[in-house]
Parts: C-alpha cells; sequence; structure tokens
C-alpha cells in the first residue's frame, strides 16, 4: 500500500510503472535506488562550472530515470530542462536564458520524490 501513498503523494505513474517492472518488489527497489542518484547534484555543479555538456547529461538523466520510474512531475520539469540544455552542433545550449526559471521547478519535483520515496 506504501507505493500507492508514495506516487500519489509526488503525482507519479505506478499503474504504467507496474506494467514495466512487473512487480511492486522491484518498483520499490528501484525506487530506494533513485535516491543515490547524483543526477541533480552532476547537472546543478556543471552549470556552476558552465559545463553545458555535463549538465545537459545530468538533466536527461533524470529525465529518462524520472520517466522509467513514473516519478512524472520530475520527468516533466527535466524533460524541459534538458531541452533548453540540448547542445547544438556548435556546442550551445538551445536556450540557455530558460534555465534559471526551469532548474527551480527540478529542484522541487527531485525534492517531491525523495521526500515521497521516503514514505515506502
Amino acid at each position: 500500500m506504501s507505493l500507492e501513498i508514495a506516487y500519489a503523494a509526488m503525482g507519479g505513474d505506478l499503474e504504467t510503472v507496474r506494467g514495466r517492472l512487473l512487480t511492486d518488489e522491484r518498483i520499490e527497489k528501484f525506487a530506494k535506488i533513485f535516491l543515490q542518484d547524483t543526477s541533480l547534484q552532476t547537472l546543478e555543479n556543471a552549470l556552476e562550472a558552465g559545463d553545458f555538456p555535463e549538465a545537459y547529461r545530468g538533466a536527461h538523466t533524470l529525465k529518462g530515470v524520472s520517466r522509467d520510474l513514473g516519478f512524472t512531475p520530475l520527468y516533466e520539469a527535466s524533460c524541459a530542462l534538458s531541452d533548453a540544455l540540448r547542445l547544438d552542433d556548435a556546442g550551445t545550449p538551445a536556450d540557455l536564458a530558460a534555465v534559471p526559471e526551469l532548474l527551480p521547478a527540478v529542484r522541487t519535483a527531485h525534492s517531491l520524490v525523495v521526500d515521497s520515496i521516503a514514505i515506502i
């Protein structure tokens, strides 16, 4: 029952994840592994250093992991940030000016997911 509560608290998509991972035990295992994920820290450190390829990698990793685990708000926020950080052929982010307004949503969604996983 705690998976239902956790996914409801974060606005996640538990049913789709159940279709993908098949058992609640596996979902719980991977959700708890997410707590060790360092993609947000990688993203923030890279942005601070002006390392846009690494920042994009961090955002893109968050996007993929959150999609796979059904963390919908984090997926949506990291997807928008990943799109803004996507590099063109010259290595320039697509919409660097949008990053300061998109990053807080990623942080908030990440915190919501972490707090929700603590329920499990």
